[in-house]
């Protein structure tokens, strides 16, 4: 809502949360979509799924494997596939967080100063009225200068 205020479509909005949940349930398809959601959403970092598959499919080992390939996908593997799919679908639903490819995170907190005003505490700060506060982090989630372009 801060970001339409802002000027941003809401259409931009829309198209990227349609890009996630595609790209999201296209990891069924190979072992590159897979690691591709692995990493992007920092899943199963510490046993290190995403580079031993990236080795197993250098090997020739594959998800839905052509005659050349090996196949790879176990009940097991499917499983943890189907758990991180639905762990970003609920992240986007439930959390309203949607990646957006090189971008920025702009980490922020509510002001809430007016709120201190109106209970008669006195020497607090406000921000300007059109004013936001935050700190850019990289490889995160929201980025203003890319959602105003669209």
């Amino acid at each position: 809502m801060v970001l339409e205020d802002r000027g941003a479509h809401r259409q931009a909005f829309l198209d990227l949360q349609d890009e996630i949940v595609s790209k999201t349930r296209r990891a069924h398809e190979s072992v590159e979509m897979f690691v591709g959601l692995l990493e992007a959403h920092h899943l199963c970092r510490d046993y290190w799924l995403a580079g031993i598959l990236r080795r197993l499919n250098t090997l020739g080992f594959e998800l839905n494997p052509n005659p050349l390939q090996i196949p790879l996908d176990t009940p097991f593997l499917a499983r943890i596939r189907s758990c991180a799919i639905n762990h970003v679908l609920r992240y986007v639903k439930y959390r309203a967080r949607i990646p957006i490819p090189d971008s920025y995170m702009l980490v922020g907190v509510a002001d809430e100063g007016p709120a201190y005003v109106k209970q008669g505490h006195m020497n607090v700060y406000c921000l300007p009225q059109g004013k936001i506060f935050g700190m850019p982090v990289k490889l995160a989630l929201i980025s203003v200068t890319l959602l105003s372009t669209h």
